[in-house]
């Protein structure tokens, strides 16, 4: 699904930074700003394959998917689906150079806010409140709901129904 949905396609439904070592001995780790796009460099890594992904060559060591949304009260923004990095390269700064370029991007895009989610129990939501950002659940009251695959099909199922009854 990664490769249809952001790779495959003229017009991608997300974008990517992916951090990577400098040289194939392992050196320092890089975040090459390649206009958020990984398409000449395959998929940035899913769920069933992380630590030590190997893309074209290079090892995966980070990464940070977004993709762009729109508040009707503010305006463009951009939304950080994931923020990843293996096990062996926390601590060392990657998250927060992935994290800042998500958020340089953001700026540059002319984007009012960056969102994202951290689950209650994610030690990271210390790094994000270093960063400055704002548990807009306890400040603002707001809670994400969502409606999965089934509730889909219940709803687009009530529509074609009430097509079919109004015609």
């Amino acid at each position: 699904v990664l490769e249809e949905d952001g790779f495959n396609c003229e017009h991608p439904y997300f974008h990517c930074f992916v951090a990577e070592p400098s040289s194939k001995d392992g050196g320092d780790a890089i975040v090459p700003d390649n206009g958020g796009e990984l398409s000449d460099t395959g998929a940035c890594g899913g769920s069933k394959e992380r630590e030590g992904d190997n893309l074209n060559g290079n090892t995966l060591l980070g990464y940070a998917l977004y993709f762009y949304t729109y508040s009707t009260w503010k305006g463009k923004a951009l939304y950080l689906e994931d923020l990843y990095v293996t096990p062996g390269c926390r601590g060392q700064g990657l998250g927060s150079a992935l994290f800042n370029r998500v958020a340089k991007r953001a700026f540059e895009s002319h984007c009012c806010r960056l969102d994202f989610s951290v689950l209650n129990w994610n030690p990271a939501q210390d790094f994000y409140k270093a960063k400055g950002a704002i548990n807009i659940t306890e400040e603002e009251g707001w809670h994400h709901y969502r409606l999965d695959r089934e509730a889909l099909v219940k709803l687009a199922l009530e529509v074609n129904k009430a097509d079919i009854t109004n015609e």
